[in-house]
């Protein structure tokens, strides 16, 4: 007998229909294999999306500071499947699973918000079902005064283990502040990498941060990085997973000058594109950030209405290995609408701070990936025009979009083509409630992005609205390798 079992295809078969009787062949063999591509890898089988979960944060305390969430289930392209199953409502809910439901996204296609409240929770949008696949949400606070004064919106976060932040900053007239968001029942524990303009900051008061299940931590960037100016941060959770945000209040001496959310900046590559920088005045500061141990030697590229040009003087930045980079661009930009992008010899991300032309009141843009699927972005109301900038960094590619009001109804729609390099400006008017977008890449690679600047000559009551979001592939299909049968596991 123990001969017998010394052969390795007996102690194979006897395992397979032990498995085989005790829960079926199924439970050890992949029902749809991963397809083998020509390299020799797996193509990785889509999975549709039939649950949710975005984190919605909201600033500090401030006077007269009004806060809302705003999102939608929204119409999927024609042809793509959902969950199966009744269309039950995604909830909209503070933090605590005892709390009450503050909204309810009821339909595919209808924008659900929240009543605007002084009451800054920040909120959930969770659910399972049908409605889960593509569900985006956007947070939105406005002030006419104080700390919070002007508009922050940023779209919602799903959680994860590995996001990035560039152009923070821990310098006086700066209060940034890194936003930990756990919607899971269990902790969450983060650390945060710092990088500024002279290298890696020692901060081991960022590492093994705690943050409680349904709860926040904060980690006030001017205690850990007193007086660093430019800062890329890299948040990495090692348990659990959480929901970052970084809240930027600036000032200029005492005087209030903007709030708002950095967007999250792509990881670390050798070729980033930062879309969307606003048409017209003011301030443009783009940020490079080189976390690898060697020097980056990165090369420049406007993307502008008029296709691609090398900025003079500036084609060329030399970042020190471990830090960040500054270079000031709106002298070369003219006031356009622009993209930039930045080849470097080794991976880096980037950032761009822009401001109105009063230089009060400001929006971030950071990296963003070529999109690979449609995205979705809601769009909270606004006094002025908004411009969706789409820019196709390598080859000419070809783009729709589409913009529908609460009720679902198409207000502007249209495809086009963009020439390669160059960057595509469409408006959108004034918005009373908040609409919805949709952008799709028919082909080649596209990047885009919506800004919002105030009234050249605003009334004076009227509250300031800067803001930049970013267009990225929603979560409609999730990537999933199938099992392989390795039935040899059982023996060892």
């Amino acid at each position: 007998m123990i001969a017998l079992l010394s052969d390795l295809r007996v102690r194979v078969g006897a395992c397979v229909l032990a498995m085989g009787v005790l829960g079926g062949l199924a439970a050890v063999t992949s029902a749809k294999p991963p397809t083998p591509q020509a390299d020799g890898s797996e193509e990785a089988t889509r999975t549709v999306v039939n649950r949710t979960a975005l984190a919605c944060p909201v600033p500090g305390a401030g006077a007269k500071t009004q806060s809302s969430v705003s999102a939608v289930a929204p119409v999927l392209p024609d042809g793509t499947p959902t969950a199966e199953g009744t269309e039950q409502p995604l909830s909209m809910s503070p933090l605590d699973p005892t709390s009450n439901p503050v909204g309810s996204v009821l339909a595919r296609g209808r924008i659900a918000s929240t009543a605007p409240t002084s009451k800054l929770l920040p909120l959930t949008v969770r659910g399972t079902g049908p409605l889960a696949a593509g569900t985006v949400a956007t947070s939105t606070t406005s002030a006419p005064e104080g700390v919070n004064r002007g508009m922050a919106s940023v779209p919602c976060q799903v959680p994860g283990s590995n996001f990035w932040f560039v152009g923070a900053s821990g310098a006086p007239g700066r209060r940034d502040v890194l936003v930990l968001t756990n919607l899971d029942s269990v902790n969450a524990e983060v650390n945060v990498t710092l990088y500024g303009a002279d290298g890696q900051l020692d901060t081991p008061n960022a590492r093994g941060v705690v943050v409680p299940a349904r709860g926040t931590s904060e980690i006030y960037l001017g205690q850990i990085a007193r007086g660093q100016r430019d800062l890329a941060l890299h948040v990495e959770s090692t348990g659990g997973r959480v929901a970052p945000a970084v809240r930027d209040n600036a000032t200029t001496g005492k005087v209030p000058a903007g709030i708002d959310w950095l967007n999250l900046s792509a990881p670390p590559a050798s070729k980033v594109v930062v879309p969307a920088m606003a048409p017209g005045g003011g301030v443009r500061i783009l940020t490079i950030a080189n976390p690898t141990d060697l020097q980056a030697t990165a090369t420049l590229t406007v993307n502008g209405p008029n296709g691609p040009f090398k900025p003079a003087g500036l084609s060329t930045v030399q970042v020190p290995a471990g830090s960040v980079k500054v270079v000031r661009l709106e002298k070369v930009l003219l006031g356009n609408a622009s993209a930039v992008t930045v080849n470097s010899d080794q991976p880096v991300t980037a950032a761009v701070r822009m401001t109105d032309s009063s230089v009060r009141e400001f929006a971030t843009m950071g990296a963003t990936e070529p999109l690979r699927g449609p995205a979705y972005l809601v769009l909270p109301a606004h006094a002025q025009p908004a411009v969706l900038q789409v820019t196709a960094p390598g080859e000419t590619a070809g783009v729709r979009f589409e913009l529908r009001d609460g009720a679902n109804k198409v207000l502007q729609a249209r495809k086009l083509d963009v020439v390669g390099g160059a960057t595509n400006l469409i408006t959108f008017k004034a918005q009373a409630r908040p609409t919805y977008l949709m952008v799709e890449q028919l082909r080649g690679d596209i990047v885009a992005g919506v800004t919002l600047m105030p009234a050249a000559k605003p009334k004076d009551d009227d509250v300031p609205q800067v803001a930049a979001w970013p267009l990225t592939t929603s979560l409609v299909f999730r990537a999933q390798l199938g099992a392989q049968s390795d039935v040899a596991a059982a023996l060892r």
